[in-house]
């Protein structure tokens, strides 16, 4: 998903989190970001290009699935009637507060109404994965296990991930780490 995005998708989620909205309690979400990100893709996307710039299509996935992953973006995932239904109730607009601090900050904010007429408001967030707003280590190791298990085995991926946090062991050696890296599929389950 183009990081343009990730503003208003780390908004929704903070939202969706802190008052436990599932897709049925959300009657409208209202996105108000950059120029550039109020002009990404605006529709249902046909294809996967399409579906990684549209900042609707984005929050509308990540309200209806809690995440948004490869199979949300491809296939099947293009076609969800609730993500298609989920769209219809989102609005993205510029707002010039956050255009004047981009290219610096890539910002959004987010009110969401809910199905019963409470008005819930983001406030102005960054995109989460930058140095304005880091990621905890925690949710970085849970995004590259999401994405590296499929491709290269739990245990593979795992035993990457635990070389790769040993490194500054004072005992931990690159080589262990290349030999996971490099070594054929399949020799690391």
């Amino acid at each position: 998903i183009c990081r343009w995005a990730h503003a208003a998708i780390d908004a929704v989620r903070g939202l969706c989190l802190a008052h436990n909205l599932g897709p049925s309690d959300i009657a409208h979400v209202q996105v108000n970001s950059f120029h550039y990100a109020a002009t990404l893709f605006d529709g249902m996307p046909d294809t996967t290009s399409k579906a990684q710039y549209s900042l609707r299509f984005a929050v509308a996935t990540f309200i209806t699935h809690g995440r948004i992953g490869l199979e949300h973006i491809s296939g099947g995932g293009l076609e969800d009637a609730a993500v298609a239904d989920m769209l219809t109730r989102i609005a993205v607009t510029e707002t010039e507060r956050h255009s004047a601090r981009f290219p610096a900050g890539r910002w959004a904010d987010v009110v969401i109404t809910t199905s019963d007429g409470r008005v819930l408001a983001s406030g102005d967030v960054h995109a989460r994965g930058g140095p304005e707003a880091p990621m905890t280590l925690q949710d970085v190791e849970a995004k590259y296990m999401e994405f590296a298990a499929p491709v290269l085995g739990a245990h593979r991926a795992t035993a990457i991930r635990d070389a790769v946090l040993s490194l500054n062991d004072r005992d931990s050696r690159l080589s262990d780490l290349s030999a996971l890296l490099y070594d054929p599929p399949g020799t690391h389950g």
